[in-house]
């Protein structure tokens, strides 16, 4: 996840390819969000990575919830 989400190569060095399947993984809104606090984009511009981030908590929550028994 970390190689494809643009932690360690940018993620516009990746072939289109690469890049779709980048999209489906959470770190890749991380990595996005993080480089966007550093350069100082506005908030505007960066709520779509907190969004996805948020269905992720969310979904993976109830998933966790509904499953997780401290049997």
């Amino acid at each position: 996840m970390m190689f494809l989400s643009g932690a360690t190569i940018p993620y516009e060095l990746l072939p289109p390819t690469v890049q779709r399947i980048a999209d489906f993984l959470p770190l890749t809104y991380v990595v996005r969000l993080m480089r966007g606090l550093w350069v100082g984009e506005p908030w505007s511009e960066l709520w779509p990575n907190v969004a996805v981030l948020t269905v992720v908590l969310v979904v993976c929550g109830a998933i966790s919830a509904r499953f997780f028994r401290w049997e």
